[in-house]
């Protein structure tokens, strides 16, 4: 038998590390490569022209970055 999940436990899950981490992912604008930091719920934080420097930054603010391709 398959336990259906609630959607409070859905919010929960998503509220996971909500505060403490970072996506970083690339982005481009027209021929312009950038590197931006999201939160985990998806709101974009800062945008760098480098992967390094978008890690350098999350963790410099006490988050936990994790690369997104």
């Amino acid at each position: 038998m398959q336990l259906e999940r609630t959607k409070l436990e859905d919010i929960m899950m998503a509220m996971v590390g909500l505060e403490t981490m970072a996506y970083i992912k690339p982005v481009r604008d027209g021929l312009v490569m950038s590197y931006a930091v999201f939160a985990a719920d998806g709101t974009q934080l800062a945008l760098f022209e480098s992967e390094e420097m978008a890690f350098y930054n999350a963790v410099k603010h006490n988050l936990a970055p994790v690369s997104i391709h």
